[in-house]
């Protein structure tokens, strides 16, 4: 994969994100019949912009939208429930579970806080073996259409949760009860991991050792945070240490037509492989499911390509028929290559 590849992949001042997000925070403003034109021109947005399907805006430019309606509406939800969550509600939240004995109990105390804060927004939390789940279900729907919030708050628990411990979490897999939707190339930037659709909840899930970790932050640091809101939700800028993520980062690097066994990675990570494994295990994800999501990313950006056809395609993930390949992708998508090609040929520049 090429050097720009790589650089797209990492958060940070020169990240874009797709229109698709502008216009979902100012869909409630549109709805009751707001010219949003001045609040786009004041944070140096060209309105035509929010227009075009595969335009991007800085991810600073974002941070400013959702300030600014978020203070406009004095509503943290974006008028995407019955009734508002006024302003301040996510800092009394952070102050709420900030001495919170591990992160399981952290988890806890915010669930519980936001089920107070409305009734349209229903979050839980479980174990199922060694994996821990946060789920979200929406009791009114309508006022979501384009499930942005579900997956906004989805996103909130699993990066300030992160922050609170002072690690990043890693995702295992995360579902949602929607379509496959048109931005689906954001989703490795807001949730890098298996994502899953038309499935019977919305979620994401993680290894349960992280429910142990106790936080990490101060009060000072919490106000901080809370100040820049949402960056620290939308742009994680601490460095990403985890074996999980060098180990993606030597697939992006790799130059040679097969990818390394896990044996040759270990050898470059100056590691036995039992060690690799084992902390790969840590962090709940393995070698292969590592390989299956970089050649899932590496299909996905060759199909935003008319010009590659998909036996090609196959070819290069390391298929040796387009029939493996279409199941393949299918299992890690939801949908065949073909039909994602037709679903993002008009959404990816």
């Amino acid at each position: 994969m090429n050097s720009k590849h790589r650089n797209e992949l990492e958060p940070g001042h020169n990240l874009t994100i797709a229109s698709h997000y502008a216009r979902a925070v100012l869909h409630a403003l549109r709805r009751r019949g707001t010219d949003v034109t001045p609040l786009l021109q004041s944070l140096s947005i060209q309105p035509e912009i929010l227009d075009g399907p595969a335009a991007r805006i800085p991810a600073r430019q974002l941070v400013r939208l959702f300030q600014k309606v978020w203070r406009d509406m004095d509503d943290e939800f974006l008028g995407r429930t019955t009734h508002p969550c006024h302003l301040g509600h996510f800092n009394i939240m952070g102050h709420y579970v900030l001495n919170a004995n591990n992160l399981e109990a952290a988890i806890s105390k915010s669930i519980y806080c936001y089920n107070t804060f409305t009734r349209d927004l229903v979050i839980r939390f479980r174990r199922e073996g060694d994996q821990a789940i946060i789920s979200l279900e929406h009791r009114s729907p309508e006022l979501d259409p384009d499930h942005f919030i579900t997956e906004f708050l989805l996103l909130v628990w699993h990066r300030f949760m992160g922050w609170l411990i002072g690690r990043k979490i890693i995702l295992t897999e995360a579902t949602f009860t929607h379509p496959l939707p048109p931005h689906f190339y954001e989703y490795k930037f807001a949730f890098p991991c298996h994502c899953l659709f038309e499935q019977t909840e919305n979620s994401i899930r993680f290894s349960a050792d992280y429910l142990a970790l106790p936080p990490q932050r101060t009060q000072e640091e919490l106000a901080g945070y809370m100040r820049r809101s949402p960056e620290g939700l939308l742009i994680w800028e601490d460095e990403d240490d985890s074996v999980a993520r060098r180990v993606r980062f030597l697939l992006d690097s790799n130059d040679e037509a097969v990818l390394p066994t896990l044996e040759e990675l270990a050898e470059r990570l100056h590691m036995s492989p039992y060690t690799l494994n084992r902390k790969l295990k840590r962090e709940g994800v393995s070698y292969q499911q590592i390989k299956d999501r970089y050649r899932r990313d590496l299909a996905i950006n060759l199909l935003t390509n008319q010009r590659v056809s998909i036996a090609s395609i196959a070819a290069q993930v390391g298929f040796s028929e387009a029939g493996a390949f279409s199941r393949a992708f299918k299992h890690w998508t939801g949908v065949s290559p073909l039909v994602y090609r037709q679903v993002q040929r008009d959404e990816v520049p």
